[in-house]
């Protein structure tokens, strides 16, 4: 088997697993405990993530973790105020819903990337807002505002926002 191969079948498994996982953490009622405990350590761990991975930019985080991990088709665009990071496919989604449907958005994906996104640069946390989700909708949209001074909530950005609306996906 060639490398190329080789890293797509490691990275299904990957996915497999993650899936496999945030769904018996949701049918032992367990899943938001643990996404929470996920999330205080993820912020300690970011910046080791970062150095390991060269990342120190936002567009890097999204570019490493989708070529590392292959699962979200992620595709990010410099904005006005920010970037906004949309992504019409998953496979841990697509692989968590075949499996019972917990979401394992928070915990797996987004939750690491906003602590990956605030140890790399100066956006604060409170500045990322999630617009939709491919566990809920057609997209994955998250909007990462710059500006110098932080947001009290997310609502405030999505308030600054139109709705969001997802590009078709790539053929």
């Amino acid at each position: 088997m060639d490398a190329e191969k080789t890293l797509t079948l490691l990275q299904n498994i990957y996915a497999a697993s993650i899936a496999e996982t945030a769904n018996t953490y949701d049918r032992l009622t367990a899943l938001d405990t643990i996404v929470e405990r996920r999330k205080a350590r993820q912020a300690q761990t970011a910046p080791f993530l970062n150095q390991q991975l060269g990342i120190e930019t936002v567009e890097e985080v999204f570019d490493r973790l989708s070529e590392i991990f292959g699962c979200a088709d992620w595709c990010v665009e410099k904005a006005d105020d920010g970037y906004v990071a949309t992504a019409t496919s998953c496979k841990l989604c697509a692989l968590s819903k075949k499996m019972g449907g917990a979401n394992p958005c928070n915990g797996w994906c987004l939750d690491p990337m906003f602590a990956m996104i605030t140890a790399a640069t100066q956006i604060d946390a409170g500045s990322i807002a999630v617009e939709s989700t491919l566990m809920t909708g057609d997209c994955c949209r998250l909007v990462i505002n710059t500006r110098t001074e932080p947001c009290d909530t997310a609502k405030i950005v999505l308030l600054s926002r139109p709705e969001a609306s997802c590009p078709a996906p790539a053929k």
